[in-house]
This record gives C-alpha cells, sequence and structure tokens, in this order.
C-alpha cells in the first residue's frame, strides 16, 4: 500500500508487489480502432509542403489515387477491400516499402493494434509469421495478456499525445516459427512503426494533474483503474501500423541459455540438459548435434566420485570406466592439461586413435569440438559439441561458442559449489573437522551418500578404512607433571591458610574468644595436613573451611577491631581472581605449561606443513601436560595410492631431528619460565603396517582390528614405564627414548643416529635398554640418546627448511 493523504493522489513511497499479475476485466480491446489510409494522405501532403526536393508530381499522383477510389478512402470496416485493390496498394506502398529491400525485408502493414496484416513482403509471407488467425500461436503469451500490452501501450500513446506524459513501455514481441528444413525454432522480434496511426478525443478531454498521472504510471498493472480515469470510450484510434520483424534467433537462444543456466538443476538433471542442448541446437542451426559436458576442478580429481557427479559428456559420463590415463594421447589431452580448444573435423581420418577416439566412432560421431570451461583462470571442466556429419561444425563455429562457454563455465562452478556445500555439510555432520590429506576419502563417502539418499536408498554412512598405512607416535611430556601440579595447589593452600590465621592473631587479643584459638588449630592442622602430601579431597575441604568458617567473621572483625584491617584486605586482594582463591604458584604453573605447549606445538606445526613435501601424511595432535602426535603414512591415504619405502625412512628420520629440535628449544625457554618444568622426549617405532578407522561416535580415528590393539596399548602405557631391573624412568630430560619391538628397527635407528652424531644433533653414547613389563605388554626395548643442548649447530633452523634439507641429503637406501 502507498502512504497519501486521504483525497490525494500525491505518494512518497510506493510499495510495488512482485507479482505481475495484471488486472484487466474487459474480454476485447476497448477503444475504438479502425483501418485507415487517411494519415498517408496527410503524411505526403505535409510532404509537399515541407521537403522541395520530393517528386511532387509523383506524390500528386498518388494522393490522387487514394482520394478516387470510395473503398479505400475514409475508414476501411472490411479488410477483404484491400485485397481488392491489391495493385493499387502495391503502388501505394512502393513509397514505403523501398523495392531494393522488398524480397528481403520482413514487414508486413496491419490496421492499429492488429496482428492480421493486409499488405506483406514475400520474406513474411515464406517465414508464415503472421498467418495465424490467433498470434498467440507464435507468441510466449496468452489472450488476456496480450490484450493487457495492447491496451496499455494505446494508454501510453494518449498520455503523449494529450497530457505531455512521457510514459514508454519498452517491451517489445517476439515471434516464434519453425524452421521449415531444420524444424528449429527461429525467433523474430518485431519493431511496430506508429507514424501512420493517430488517435483522436471524442468530447472533451478530461484533465488530469501530475499527480493523478504519477499516480495511474505507478499503477500500470491496474488497467481497470486507467479506464475509470480515462475512459476508453473518449478517444479512437484510426491510420495502420508497420510491422518490421528481425531474426534475433541468436540473441533470443543466448539469453534463454543464460536464464538457464541460473536454474541449480540445468547441467545436474536430466530434463534441463536435453533443454540446453535443444537450445545449442538453434544457435548453431544444426538439428543433429550432440551436447556433452564434464567437470573437472582439478586434474589429480579426474579419476574421483566428486569430479564425475557432473559428467554428462560424450564419452566421460557418470558411470564410465575412463580414466586421466586414457586421456594421454587423445583429443581430450590439450584440452585438459592446456586449456586448448579442439575442433576435429572428421574423426575417421585421424590416423593414430587411442581408446577415446574408438569409443566415439562406436557413437556415430565423426565430427567434434571440445572446448575448456574456464572460471576465474582456472579450468572446471570441459564441454563437447558432437555431430555425425563430417565437418558440420568447424573453426568458424568457435566463434560462436565462445560466447556460451562462460555461461556454461559459471553454471558448472555453481554445481560444484552447491556439491561441496552439500558435501561438507555431511562431513562436517557425520565426521567432523578433517585432515586435507584424508577429505577426499571422506568427500567420496559423501557423494557416495548423497547417491544413496536420492536413490531412496538405506542411508548408511558407509565405514572410513584405510589400511596398509605405518603409524609414527612421539610426545613431548612435562616430567612429574601431576606432582609439579600438587606442588604448586599445596603452595597455593598453605598460602591461603597463613594470610586466614594472620586474620585471626591480630584480633585475638583484643577479642578472648574461645573459638578463635579452635580456628586458629583448626588452620595449624590443615596446613600440617597437607604440608607433606596432598590428598585429592584436601583442596576442596580448606575452601570449604575458609569460606564458611573464616571469611563471613571479617565484617565483624574490621568493626571490632580497626587493626584486622590491613591483614583483612591482604587476605582479600589475594583471592581477587575468578577462582576466589590463592592462585600464584598454579598460575605459574599453567603459564609455564602453556609457554611450552605453545613452544612444542608452534614448533612441530610449522615444520610438519614443510614435511608434507616429503610426502603426505596424516596428522593429528593432543595438548594435555605436553604434547602428543600421531603421524600416518601410506600408500591408501593418498587417492593417487603412489608410495616407495623410501618416504617412510625420511619421515622417520624427519622427526627424529623434529624430537631433537624441541629438546632444544624447551631447554632454551626454561630460563624464562616462572616454574623451569622438564620435558621428556619419545618416539614408538612400529614397524609393521596397520589399519585405522575412523570413529564415528567418537569423531576421530583408531586402529582397526585385533592385531593392531597392541599398538595402541603400548602408546597409553608408555608414559609410565621404567628400565627393566630399576626404578629408572625410560624417560628423562634432555634425552630421547625411543622404543621399539622389532631388531629390524634398531638397526634402521642406530643408522639416523649416527647421522645425527655427525650432525651434531645428538651425543655419541647411546644407551641400548629393556623396557620392564607393562599391564599386557612384554618385551619392549628402547635405544635412548642425549640431545645436544649446549653447542650450536651449523644448521640455523629457523632460517629455513633446514629441517627437510637434511633428511633429503641423507643417504637412507
Amino acid at each position: 500500500m502507498s502512504k497519501k493523504a486521504k483525497g490525494s493522489f500525491h505518494e512518497t513511497v510506493i510499495s510495488i508487489s512482485n507479482s505481475d499479475g495484471a488486472t484487466l476485466s474487459v474480454d476485447s480491446f476497448p477503444f475504438k480502432s479502425t483501418l485507415s489510409l487517411e494519415p498517408l494522405i496527410t503524411y505526403w501532403e505535409n510532404k509537399l509542403k515541407t521537403d522541395p526536393k520530393c517528386n511532387a508530381s509523383r506524390i500528386r499522383e498518388l494522393i490522387r489515387m487514394l482520394r478516387s477510389s470510395q473503398a479505400l478512402a475514409g475508414s476501411i470496416e472490411d479488410e477483404g477491400v484491400m485485397q481488392q485493390h491489391l495493385d493499387t496498394l502495391n503502388v501505394l506502398m512502393g513509397e514505403i516499402f523501398p523495392s531494393a529491400l522488398w524480397e528481403n525485408d520482413i514487414k508486413a502493414v496491419t490496421a492499429p493494434f492488429s496482428f492480421h496484416r493486409f499488405y506483406a513482403t514475400p520474406k513474411l509471407e515464406e517465414l508464415d509469421l503472421l498467418a495465424s488467425a490467433d498470434p498467440c500461436n507464435r507468441l510466449p503469451l496468452d489472450r488476456q495478456t496480450l490484450l493487457y500490452r495492447l491496451t496499455l501501450q494505446a494508454y501510453t500513446i494518449i498520455l503523449t499525445k494529450f497530457y505531455n506524459a512521457n510514459f514508454m513501455v519498452d517491451e517489445p514481441f517476439v515471434f516464434t516459427v519453425h524452421d521449415k528444413f531444420t524444424n528449429l525454432p527461429r525467433h523474430y522480434k518485431v519493431d511496430i512503426d506508429l507514424k501512420f496511426m493517430e488517435v483522436k478525443a471524442i468530447g472533451e478531454i478530461k484533465p488530469l494533474t501530475a499527480q493523478q498521472i504519477n499516480y495511474l504510471i505507478n499503477r500500470y498493472h491496474d488497467l481497470d483503474l486507467w479506464m475509470q480515469v480515462i475512459p476508453p470510450d473518449n478517444f479512437e484510434f484510426s491510420g495502420f501500423a508497420i510491422h518490421d520483424f528481425t531474426d534475433v534467433t541468436m540473441e533470443e537462444t543466448i539469453s534463454s541459455l543464460r536464464y538457464d543456466l541460473l536454474d541449480r538443476d540445468s547441467v545436474s538433471s536430466e530434463e534441463g540438459f536435453l533443454s540446453l542442448q535443444e537450445k545449442l541446437r538453434v544457435l548453431f542451426g544444426l538439428p543433429g548435434i550432440q551436447l556433452g559436458f564434464a567437470s573437472c576442478p582439478d586434474l589429480r580429481e579426474f579419476d574421483t566420485g566428486y569430479a564425475r557427479r557432473i559428467w554428462k559428456g560424450l564419452i566421460l559420463t557418470h558411470d564410465c570406466d575412463l580414466s586421466l590415463k586414457d586421456m594421454s594421447g587423445s583429443i581430450y589431452e590439450p584440452v585438459l592439461r592446456e586449456g586448448h580448444t579442439v575442433v576435429v573435423e572428421d574423426l575417421q581420418e585421424l590416423q593414430h586413435t587411442t581408446r577415446i577416439e574408438q569409443r566415439l566412432l562406436e557413437q556415430d560421431i565423426r565430427n567434434l569440438i571440445i572446448a575448456p570451461l574456464q572460471y576465474e583462470g582456472k579450468t572446471l571442466g570441459l564441454m563437447e559439441l558432437a555431430s555425425p556429419i563430417p565437418g558440420e561444425l568447424n573453426a568458424l563455429s568457435t566463434i560462436r561458442l565462445k560466447e556460451i562457454l562462460p555461461l556454461f563455465a559459471l553454471a558448472i562452478n555453481r554445481s560444484l559449489d552447491e556439491l561441496r556445500s552439500s558435501i561438507q555439510s555431511i562431513i562436517k555432520e557425520k565426521y567432523t573437522a578433517i585432515h586435507p590429506i584424508v577429505e577426499w576419502r571422506f568427500t567420496q563417502a559423501a557423494i557416495n551418500l548423497l547417491e544413496k539418499m536420492e536413490r531412496n536408498d538405506s542411508p548408511e554412512v558407509e565405514p572410513i578404512i584405510f589400511r596398509d598405512i605405518y603409524p609414527l607416535y612421539g610426545s613431548s611430556d612435562i616430567r612429574s607433571s601431576a606432582t609439579e601440579r600438587n606442588k604448586a595447589i599445596q603452595g597455593d593452600m598453605l598460602e591461603q591458610l597463613v594470610l586466614a590465621k594472620e586474620v585471626i592473631l591480630t584480633v585475638k587479643d583484643k577479642m578472648p574468644l574461645p573459638i578463635l584459638d579452635e580456628l586458629i588449630f583448626k588452620i595449624d592442622s590443615l596446613s600440617q595436613g597437607i604440608l607433606h602430601e596432598l590428598s585429592s579431597g584436601d583442596e576442596v575441604a580448606i575452601l570449604d573451611f575458609l569460606r564458611s568458617e573464616i571469611e563471613p567473621l571479617f565484617g565483624y572483625f574490621a568493626k571490632k577491631d580497626p587493626a584486622s584491617v590491613k591483614p583483612i584486605e591482604a587476605y582479600r586482594l589475594a583471592i581477587n581472581n575468578p577462582y576466589k582463591a590463592v592462585y600464584n604458584k598454579r598460575r605459574a604453573y599453567e603459564e609455564s605449561l602453556f609457554m611450552i605447549n605453545e613452544t612444542i606445538s608452534g614448533f612441530l606445526d610449522r615444520e610438519e606443513e614443510k614435511a608434507q613435501q616429503i610426502f603426505p601424511h596424516y596428522f593429528e595432535k593432543y595438548k594435555t601436560d605436553g604434547v602428543e602426535y600421531n603421524i600416518y603414512i601410506g600408500a591408501s591415504l593418498l587417492n593417487t595410492g603412489s608410495f616407495q619405502p623410501i618416504y617412510l625412512k625420511n619421515m622417520r628420520l624427519w622427526q627424529l631431528m623434529l624430537t631433537c629440535e624441541i629438546a632444544r628449544r624447551t631447554h632454551k625457554l626454561r630460563s624464562s619460565l616462572k616454574l623451569p618444568l622438564e620435558i621428556t622426549q619419545l618416539i614408538l617405532v612400529h614397524a609393521d603396517p596397520i589399519s585405522i578407522r575412523y570413529r564415528l561416535d567418537e569423531k576421530k580415528f583408531d586402529v582397526d582390528g585385533a592385531n593392531n590393539i597392541s599398538y595402541e596399548i603400548i602408546k597409553k602405557r608408555l608414559d609410565k614405564a621404567t628400565v627393566r631391573g630399576s626404578e629408572e624412568r625410560l624417560t628423562q630430560p634432555g634425552k630421547i627414548a625411543i622404543v621399539y619391538t622389532q631388531q629390524g628397527a634398531m638397526q634402521e635407528y642406530m643408522r639416523y643416529i649416527h647421522f645425527l652424531v655427525a650432525e651434531g644433533y645428538i651425543e655419541e653414547e647411546v644407551e641400548q635398554l629393556e623396557v620392564e613389563d607393562l599391564q599386557g605388554v612384554q618385551g619392549l626395548k628402547a635405544l635412548r640418546v642425549t640431545v645436544n643442548l649446549i653447542e650450536e649447530l651449523r644448521h640455523n633452523i629457523d632460517a629455513g627448511d633446514e629441517l627437510l634439507s637434511i633428511a633429503r641429503s641423507a643417504s637412507l637406501n
């Protein structure tokens, strides 16, 4: 609704519905309209007066000829009269239809607001554009919409002539006919010349203000309102209209293609695909050509279900058995690898054919254009146009193809985005965050799930299992972290009890109450209880005592003895934190732990990202009292499936070097810590490959199968391991414990150790130890080496990829 004052046509805000529904209650053209040649006479008479260069004698002859025919004078009620005076019409219309253009122009003459021609050029008659009794057979309009548009057009003429209102509606009529040879639709836009049509007012013209005119224009859909304000009975149209048709098949087809490709299903549904193919046949004027397209966001993904999800190619179909290696040497290779457009005049003439060309020939394809679909400089896929007739598509066809390739590329990109969105939605719902190296496998699982859902199959998520992969495990642990944490809690509790005792001692002399002696005794008892050992419930008991029995007395003490204010404020200041307890030593412990973890984690992340260059691998880490991490490497993790043992050796050497660097960095960090915690380093070597499965309930990977469970058991119990026959912990500050079970692993790591001794990373002494049996774990052995924490190395790790270059320079074969 628009906002206006009652009784006024002035509007400041117009609210227009999104609906295009028009209001026109009549079922026929509401204005009186007659065919007449009088405007033509008027035109020539004016020409005699205004154009001194005109052929005056010729024009006078035409006027005389027209006036001498009573049937053609004035209003012509019966259009059949025109056919009876065709010779005269030919002469009269000769000035309007130049003879030089007569054969090629597509023109017709009709009565005002009519599509029934009474005179037309041969080309228009040949195309049969206005032969139908019902113009809606050629127009994409129903009868009521056509009537509405003609009525609105009449009102624009009235507003222009009688109300000086410049109101134009530029919405052309486009006629569609089928080519008699190809049977393909062709589109013709008509420009209607109203030079020889005039409108007359019948009676007095109703005056309208500018506000009233704007009010009507703002309601152009409501022609019932217009008819009330400007009654059609007050006007009469006479004369004739000249219809000039232009072939706009190409423009209309491209516009229609653009509109279709905005539809999300245009490249994914069978109906949308067939519609696109039909429009391309119209665009090229070739009824037998075939369309194909295939998405290829990345060559590495060519053989995955992700890329094939949007494959509707001639031979690159969703279920085809072709792979990227089949493209080698084929006509498709330049398109995929270099982004070139390929035109093949006749496939049968190729001297060397691959499996690809043979498949095309089997489908009776002889002539072919293959073009890349590029979006923002990246090839997203390819588009194919094919014909069974050699040479029907040629290099000139690519000129027209260039106009539509960006449209298809945009549609493919949008479909890929929608597919990615659907995949990511499933991954986030079913799997949570996924490491990039295995994302391809989760993507494939998500696509398979989408296909099941589309087929209405049971939408069960398939298991994600990677077999025959090698694990690498390492940990950097805070030495005696539980003990250090307990010491921090113990220190804070003792400090808080001392502060509380000082408050009681301050008021005790001036307030000789026996209960105060009992409170001091309780504080001393609690202090003695935690002095040597902190039990699990001590912290809660102490805080409960202080908050329920000591702190509530502070207000009373402050009133009775001003001397108590100072120790009370000292107590309150000490517990002024979110925990409402003394937190100094614990804060020192936590800040030191945080700095250690961040140092280790940041360095580990940085170097691990570089290590992906050695060989792509799966990596995950956990922060606890220190940092531990898992690395998995193997062929099944990659969609290419390519793996060599040298990559595993490089990773193991890199891990050992990385562990040395972590030990050196945390040692340097100790001097800046509030609490100088010590770090121990551990590496677990598992010689045999294992399988891992993604656990949907836990949203993480875990070992799969009973034979691999022992690996997880060892990982969880190693932190408490000791050297056989002693109480000595296996892991020690400044050293690295390398735990193994097989002799071959020991020999392999001795090679790495000798190399790193030469590089200066570790000391020469190597301890060969046996590990005390753990619960469910027997027969573990270990190498223990001392890290060079003091000497500067000849390598500057922070200056570049030295860990990588050192690992690569080692002779590991």
